[in-house]
Parts: C-alpha cells; structure tokens; sequence
C-alpha cells in the first residue's frame, strides 16, 4: 500500500462535507472493505504509516503476520550532512511542493492562497511562496501572483536543491493519508516544516516535530512567522 485508500478517500469526504472524520465513517466506506478484503487475501501487505498499522490492527483486528511497517527507507542524517546544509541566513523565503494531481495537494495550495499566505505575506512584505510540483491544474497557475510574493513555478528537477535554499516548507495538508514525501524531503535539506496533524501522521513516533504541527489558518501563519524570523528557533 501507499497509503490506505479508503482512509484518504474517506478523509476528504468528511472534510468536504464539513463532518469530523471517525472510524465509523471509515467503516462505511466500500472501499475500505475492498482493502480489507485484499489485505486477507494476501500473504502480506506492506504499510508506510504507523497510524495505518495501529488502524488496521486495532479497529478492524488484522493480524500483525499479515502486515509488515515499512515507511520510507533513508540513510541517517549525519553531522556531514548538517554542515553541508546552507545556513539560516543564506536560505529564504517558503516553498510548498506537491504533485497537482493528488487532491491533498491542490486544496492545501487552494488554502495558501486564500486565507494563510496573505497573513503571512502582510507580516513579510518581502517573502515570497514558491509552490512546485508536476501536472499543476489550469486553476492553480492562475494563481501565480508576483506582486503578492505567490509564485507557481511548476515541476522542478532538483528539488533537493529548492528544499536547502528555503528557509521555511509550509504543507498545510486537510486530509490526506500515509506518510508525506515533502516533509522527509525538507527532513532531508534541513529545513523546517509547518504543517498539520494529517501531515506529521505516522512520521515521528514520541519525537518532536521539526517545526509546528498546527491546524488553523491563523496559527498556521503565525507560526511560519516567527519560525521565520527566529534563528534560534529555527536552529533548533
């Protein structure tokens, strides 16, 4: 599995519908049952995200034999990697990144554009959001506003290199499910994430996040400000 189907599916449902997202509703869902149904017939399903596994054996009671966690598969951070990384004070401005075809992804651009980026961009007049990512529907490269700092750049073929020069990776994610490339990718390039609880899910165990974990449009801003501004902080 990449992610569990039915539970993104599900997600974005409730989200639409304005209802909170409950097990229940999840249950319901003839997609999850067809998961299920292939999970059983299966000798093993392989599951990115520690919510996923804890879903999967706790509600529905799968045996763990049949289930294997296997999240992303990266190397260590080392302390060569960290002073390879460019400093504080070289890197600049947000980024947010995410292919155009996954609907996570589009409502959380949707969401910068209209109600975070603009409380963010009045208290940095001179910061910029560069959104990056494949197949970018017509309705978000209309988006692409120089004079408010809100560029859509598209597909871009280093994104190691976009990651280590920005300061902040803003991924306001409403529903979703598995675990989040962008987020290991800012990991990765030392750079810090502002995101919500669907995008820190299944990733960091009893470790601190390594930004905020937040989930209005207010607070969101506030705290891609001041991880901005703050060296200290962002150090940390």
């Amino acid at each position: 599995t990449e992610d569990l189907h039915s539970l993104r599916q599900t997600r974005e449902k409730a989200f639409k519908a304005g209802l909170s997202f409950t097990t229940d509703l999840w249950l319901q869902n003839d997609i999850t049952k067809r998961e299920i149904a292939s999970i059983y017939r299966s000798d093993i399903s392989l599951i990115i995200s520690s919510f996923e596994m804890k879903l999967l054996t706790n509600v529905i009671g799968v045996d763990e034999k049949l289930l294997l966690h296997l999240p992303f598969m990266h190397n260590e951070i080392t302390q060569q990697d960290i002073e390879n990384w460019p400093s504080f004070k070289t890197r600049h401005d947000f980024i947010c990144i995410g292919n155009g075809k996954h609907a996570p992804n589009i409502d959380a651009i949707i969401w910068l554009k209209k109600e975070i980026w603009p409380l963010i961009r009045k208290a940095l007049p001179h910061a910029n959001l560069n959104i990056y990512g494949a197949y970018l529907p017509e309705n978000i490269k209309q988006m692409h506003h120089p004079k408010l700092g809100f560029l859509v750049q598209g597909w871009n073929g280093n994104k190691e290199k976009v990651f280590q020069n920005t300061r902040v990776n803003l991924a306001p994610l409403r529903f979703g499910a598995g675990i989040k490339g962008k987020l290991i990718d800012a990991m990765l390039a030392g750079t810090p994430s502002i995101t919500t609880a669907i995008g820190a899910e299944g990733m960091h165990a009893n470790l601190k996040w390594n930004g905020t974990i937040t989930e209005s449009a207010e607070s969101f801003a506030q705290a891609a400000i001041t991880l901005y501004l703050d060296e200290k902080n962002w150090h940390q």
